[in-house]
């Protein structure tokens, strides 16, 4: 995909943005195997917050097929994970609650100002997500497995995951960078 590509073209990937966020926080909360190619690209997305066009933001349009494949099957009335659709409705809705807290939105964009744009730091991105996100009110209630849940490296990667789920939804909404 490329800068001619259609506005429904990018609100497209970014749905499946959303919907990869949330399958990969549901697999990583259950302990199940999570695509890392489909995990980096949501990462490397987050840091694209001031990107001059969408082809920044989706250089590999691949690396969404993981979650548009669930899309198109949730859509299609396919046997889903109700947790995968709840995360990911809870995204849109913290995205749409950001849009409304212009403090918040601009210390996240200072925040990520800091950040590795082609390698963030998972726990990096936990901490801007602790910072930002979690202060709007609303919380992501994550369930799984406790044990893994536990762990400070998961509840990291959940939250990184998360962030990129925000991200994706404030551009699915918004079709704007």
């Amino acid at each position: 995909m490329n800068d001619t590509a259609s506005s429904t073209d990018h609100a497209s990937l970014a749905l499946a943005g959303i919907v990869q966020a949330a399958l990969l926080v549901h697999r990583t909360a259950s302990g199940e195997p999570v695509d890392v190619d489909a995990q980096d690209a949501l990462l490397r997305s987050i840091a694209t917050h001031r990107a001059a066009s969408f082809a920044e933001v989706f250089p590999q349009p691949r690396a969404y097929r993981l979650g548009a494949r669930v899309a198109v099957a949730a859509l299609s009335g396919g046997a889903g994970s109700p947790e995968v659709l709840r995360y990911t409705l809870q995204l849109i809705d913290l995205a749409k609650m950001l849009k409304g807290i212009p403090q918040v939105v601009e210390k996240l964009g200072r925040l990520l100002d800091g950040i590795d744009r082609q390698h963030p730091e998972v726990s990096q991105l936990a901490s801007i997500y602790q910072q930002t996100i979690s202060t709007l009110g609303k919380r992501i209630q994550v369930t799984g497995n406790p044990q893994i849940l536990q762990r400070e490296e998961s509840a990291d990667r959940i939250r990184a995951l998360l962030l990129a789920g925000v991200r994706m939804a404030w551009l699915w909404q918004h079709r704007q960078l």
